[in-house]
Formats: structure tokens, C-alpha cells, sequence
């Protein structure tokens, strides 16, 4: 699916974009979106798969609204793909400069990488500490902790559910150590936002899954909490640009979603602080050099990346979230 040519904006003037990313990103990608084809970007921020059932629902009763779903939920894309839904489509252009990590062929394409850290708050868990206790995701267990640890809960979007994931798959953490999280009394949150807040307060000491392209954001805004780098960590393409199948402003659409994957668009991604998934461009994020100032913060390293296998993840995550939820005392 090539770039179309600009829409015009007495025709299709709009796009309709659904999002689960932080809002600062989507931000960003709006209005350099705005400032370079003159379309106007409206937004709708509906979590993980909040925004699947509320399309679903949408859709099932041909109310077509939504043009473009930055989703964090691969496993409802692929099912209501099935349906028919979202458009079947490809970047031709872009594809040979994309890790196959970074998108689900035919169907949704991810700009940038996640990179899942823990962050926690230097006045209750000094530097050389969190250092020595997070070198594993054991350092979670400590009994001081109980009743300190903010947790997104793992329908809250990609990354808990990815982090959740790769406990239940990885033999030296496994279903068990999701078990002893839940005895921790952790305070879980619908989305992440909450935990971060609630973290920079000091209502909690350590926050988890965060990453760390939020956190530099906040960490631009004055936020002070720090973080740092288990063992093993999810890195992965969370967020999923997809069309719809009844896009009411389908131009738009096309072109909203191919852009990203120019070197233009994806530098709009570095403003918000992320990686892009396109090879090639340089890292030019505001917040490194400012981190670089610092005498905590240390480049994310690359070894500890653990990619989850999509495929297992839209196969499994149905049965998995309320077993992860369970065992981790998550009540409505």
C-alpha cells in the first residue's frame, strides 16, 4: 500500500485515529501529522481491548466511525480482522527496513519499539539498591516491598500483558513467581498512567511494567523517578497502526498510516521520545542527552531484550488474562 496522494481537505479533510499509546505520543504524531498534509487529526483513546470491544461493537451494528486503530491489542486485530473489519493491506516500501518483529504481515504495522523497564522512586529505593535489587525481577519479592508496588494489571494494555507473558513462558520466573506478585498485595491500576503518578507522589516505591519511552517523557516534565534494567525484558512493537475495513476517510487513512514509515514520519516518533522501528534513523531523542547529565541513568541494553512470539500471544492471551489477573488479586 503505497503512500496515496494527499487528500484533499474540502474531501476528506479528517481522520478518525482510536489510540492506546500515551497521550503525549499520540500527541506528537497528531500534530506533525496536522502540520505537514493539512488533515485534521481527531483522536479517541480507548486502552488495549477497550478499544477492540468498543470497534467491535461499532462495526457489528454499521456504525462506522473509526479510520485508524493504534492498537495494543494484536489478538482482537487478528480476530476481528476475521470478521472483516480491518483492511488487508501491506508497506511495500517500508517492509525491508522493518525487523518482522515490528508488524503483523497484512494487517498492522508497529513505528516504534517498546522497551519495558522498572522504574521506582529514589527516595524510598536509593540508586545503588535498585541497581543491585532489579538485576532480576526476583528484587520484586522482597518482603519491605509489601504493599509498595504498583502494577499495571495485564488487560491494562501490551505492555503488562507482554511482561505477564514472558513471566508465565520463562522457566526461571514462570506462573509461580506471578503468584508471589499477588502476595506482595501489589496496587494494581487499569492503565499505567495512575501508577506513574501514583509513584512520583510516593504512594508507591517501585512501579511496573513501565518503558522507557513514557519515561522519558516524564522525566522531560520534571519527573524525577528513575529506572533501571532487569536481566531479561520485554522489547517488542507494542503498538499497531491498522485501517479499518469501512474507513469513513480512507485516503486519509492510507496516508496517516504509511507516513509513519517514512524517515520523515518516524522521526516524529524520536519526538515522542521512542525508537522508530524504521532502520536507519538516526537516534536523535531530546531526553538522552539531558539523561546523559544525570548519575543514574545508563542506555537501554540491548541483550535483555525478549521479543514475545505473536502468535502465542493471539492464540493464548484470552485464556491467559484471567488466570494473570487471579493470581495477581485484580478486582473490578
Amino acid at each position: 500500500l503505497p503512500a496515496p496522494a494527499t487528500p484533499t481537505v474540502d474531501r476528506e479533510g479528517t481522520v478518525v485515529v482510536r489510540y492506546s499509546s500515551p497521550v503525549d505520543e499520540m500527541t506528537q504524531m497528531a500534530t506533525a501529522f496536522e502540520a505537514r498534509f493539512g488533515i485534521k487529526v481527531q483522536v479517541d483513546r480507548k486502552v488495549g481491548v477497550v478499544g477492540t470491544q468498543q470497534f467491535a461493537t461499532e462495526e457489528r451494528v454499521g456504525r462506522h466511525l473509526m479510520d485508524v486503530n493504534y492498537s495494543a491489542d494484536p489478538a482482537g486485530m487478528s480476530d476481528l480482522a476475521e470478521e472483516g473489519f480491518y483492511l488487508r493491506f501491506t508497506l511495500p516500501d517500508a517492509l525491508p527496513l522493518l525487523d518482522k518483529g515490528a508488524y503483523i504481515p497484512g494487517l498492522g504495522y508497529c513505528p516504534k519499539w517498546t522497551e519495558v523497564v522498572i522504574s521506582y522512586n529514589s527516595d524510598h529505593v536509593p540508586l545503588a539498591q535498585a541497581r543491585e535489587q532489579f538485576k532480576t525481577w526476583h528484587g520484586l519479592l522482597d518482603p519491605k516491598l509489601k504493599g509498595k508496588i504498583g502494577l499495571n494489571e495485564p488487560a491494562g494494555g501490551g505492555v503488562p500483558l507482554a511482561t505477564y507473558l514472558m513471566f508465565y513462558r520463562l522457566p526461571q520466573y514462570g506462573r509461580d513467581f506471578v503468584a508471589k506478585l499477588g502476595e506482595q498485595k501489589p496496587r494494581l491500576y487499569p492503565g499505567s498512567a495512575q501508577g506513574r503518578e501514583d509513584l512520583a507522589a510516593g504512594a508507591i516505591s517501585v512501579y511496573v511494567p513501565n518503558w522507557e519511552s513514557i519515561a522519558m517523557i516524564t522525566f522531560l516534565k520534571g519527573d524525577r523517578t528513575q529506572w533501571t534494567y532487569p536481566e531479561i525484558a520485554p522489547a517488542f512493537a507494542n503498538t499497531y497502526l491498522c485501517i479499518s475495513s469501512h474507513a469513513p476517510h480512507p485516503a486519509a487513512a492510507r496516508l496517516f498510516t504509511a507516513w509513519f514509515f517514512t524517515p520523515e514520519g518516524a522521526r516524529t516518533m524520536e519526538l515522542a521520545q521512542a525508537k522508530p522501528t524504521l532502520k536507519g534513523i538516526p537516534d536523535e531523542r531530546t531526553a538522552v542527552a539531558k539523561l546523559k547529565q544525570t548519575d543514574w541513568w545508563r542506555p537501554y541494553p540491548e541483550q535483555i531484550r525478549w521479543v514475545p512470539d505473536t502468535n502465542d500471544w493471539v492464540k493464548n492471551s484470552e485464556d491467559l488474562i484471567p488466570d494473570m489477573r487471579e493470581e495477581l488479586g485484580w478486582q473490578r
